[in-house]
């Protein structure tokens, strides 16, 4: 008999994160406008799985150097209530990329059991630091490089 499948496997990259006293709101529960939060935290787990999967270390102080994502579109459907203490996993994958466009796809979990949370989408703006201007993901679309200088970190095929 095969092993049960956690509910957040179908995501490229998960992070956990426990709710915190100032997550919540005066129900008691997660506040809606923490889970933004959580994407963000998902985002950032996602860019540095890229940079070690092409070998930079996360401590080398030039890992993003000129590249940032501004958010331009998020949507999140609340399907349950997070609690002070609770482990929650947060999965992220990207969907699309295009042009200056990324596209992102998440689910938040409760960790013991497995419970979906809340799961949204987003689209973000690749943005040149440099100029502070919107900047091509790449010409061909099928990857990104959020490194400048020596290292480059590229989108393999399987993460998104």
């Amino acid at each position: 008999m095969a092993e049960k499948q956690n509910p957040w496997e179908k995501f490229s990259v998960t992070v956990e994160t426990v709710v915190r006293w100032r997550d919540l709101d005066a129900y008691n529960h997660v506040n809606n406008s923490v889970y933004l939060n959580y994407f963000e935290e998902g985002r950032i787990a996602y860019y540095f799985k890229l940079a070690e999967l092409a070998g930079i270390p996360a401590d080398n102080p030039e890992i993003f150097d000129g590249f940032s994502t501004v958010l331009a579109n998020t949507n999140i459907e609340f399907k349950g209530q997070g609690r002070l203490h609770e482990t929650l996993v947060i999965g992220i994958r990207y969907t699309a990329i295009r042009k200056i466009f990324l596209e992102a796809e998440y689910g938040i979990f409760n960790k013991s059991t497995g419970q979906l949370l809340a799961r949204g989408t987003s689209t973000q703006v690749a943005v040149d630091l440099k100029n502070n201007k919107p900047m091509r993901v790449n010409a061909g679309g099928s990857s990104l490089r959020p490194c400048t200088g020596p290292h480059r970190a590229v989108y393999p095929a399987s993460l998104y």
